[in-house]
């Protein structure tokens, strides 16, 4: 039986160490998402780097390796993580590869599925449409020729889906690093951190104040417990903040570069909201969103009082705005617009 040990930072994701190959600790961990990397020679948690030990399918896989006879040390340290900017960098440049990786493969299909489709059309051109000889020496030969091309057709067609499926897998790989960096997408990222960060906050302070209100009696909770609590927590709120500070840097230096980030003090009511081809009056400024005319007109191009649905309305976010236009100016523009009589 093997010393094994299960070891977590958030540097390093889970990792097993002490496996060696062929010993059966893979199979019997893989139910739990456990899988081996030759890249790092380690078997490892699938999705545990830059992020807090997963305890419950920790204790399933040190269940699993004791029940087989195996002596299993557990090695959880919260505390050691790296740099967002570089997990982040990483991934860019893993993306990349990705890319790479998966345009060759859709370049080897397409020229596979074309070189099969031009020798099944050769193939079914040499007889012109002529019909098989059932009672000619030709018609043996005939058929298998025929029954190539169909193969070769049927071949072609896999080919050249797996190839266009590759191709898009090629396409989200390559344009990822720009879909992170999006300002819409990075401000609403920003919302959802945020919200995390006052979550984890609440949950410091109210282990805090259940720890005080049990103190002293017979349910008190356990120093240790309190401080392994706080620690996860600390570190969950340290790794918020740095991917918040990450992303406000990030939004700023875009800014900087020319990128508009609307906001309510760009709109007062009556000037018009752009959201990718259609305009909506601006009913009303909100903290977070613009509060526009609902409408079932869905061939209008601009949305205001004259096609509202009664007094509905609906609420627009900042970070879908796409531009911004006048009451005069819409009005002009309307007016331009209205066929002379």
């Amino acid at each position: 039986m093997a010393e094994i040990t299960i070891r977590h930072t958030r540097a390093d994701g889970t990792l097993i160490v002490g496996s060696e190959p062929g010993d059966g600790i893979l199979k019997l961990l893989n139910p739990f998402g456990f899988r081996y990397a030759r890249t790092v020679g380690h078997i490892y948690l699938r999705g545990s780097r830059d992020r807090a030990a997963d305890t419950r399918r920790i204790r399933g896989a040190q269940t699993a390796l004791e029940g087989q006879g195996h002596a299993v040390t557990l090695s959880i340290d919260e505390t050691v993580r790296r740099a967002f900017e570089d997990a982040e960098q990483e991934r860019y440049g893993r993306a990349g590869e990705r890319a790479v990786r998966l345009g060759a493969r859709a370049d080897s299909l397409q020229e596979s599925s074309d070189e099969k489709w031009a020798e099944g059309r050769r193939i079914a051109a040499s007889y012109q449409g002529e019909p098989v000889k059932v009672d000619h020496y030709s018609a043996g030969k005939h058929l298998r020729d025929l029954g190539k091309a169909r193969r070769l057709f049927g071949e072609s067609v896999a080919e050249q889906k797996a190839a266009d499926r590759y191709g898009n897998l090629a396409d989200a790989a390559a344009g990822f690093e720009e879909g992170r960096k999006h300002t819409g997408t990075t401000l609403r990222r920003l919302e959802e951190l945020r919200a995390d960060r006052r979550r984890v906050e609440r949950q410091m302070a109210a282990a805090v104040q259940a720890a005080s209100q049990v103190a002293g009696t017979g349910a008190a909770v356990a120093p240790e417990a309190l401080v392994e609590t706080l620690v996860r927590l600390d570190a969950d709120h340290y790794d918020l903040c740095d991917q918040i500070a990450h992303w406000e840097q990030h939004l700023a230096q875009a800014e900087a570069d020319g990128a508009k980030v609307w906001r309510p003090e760009d709109f007062t009511p009556g000037d018009y909201v752009g959201l990718g081809e259609r305009w909506y009056l601006v009913l009303r400024v909100n903290a977070k969103t613009l509060t526009v005319p609902k409408s079932v007109d869905f061939r209008a191009k601009v949305y205001d009082r004259r096609n509202q649905l009664g007094t509905r309305t609906s609420t627009l976010p900042y970070d879908k705005v796409t531009g911004r236009m006048s009451g005069e100016d819409m009005a002009a523009m309307l007016q331009a617009e209205t066929p002379a009589t």
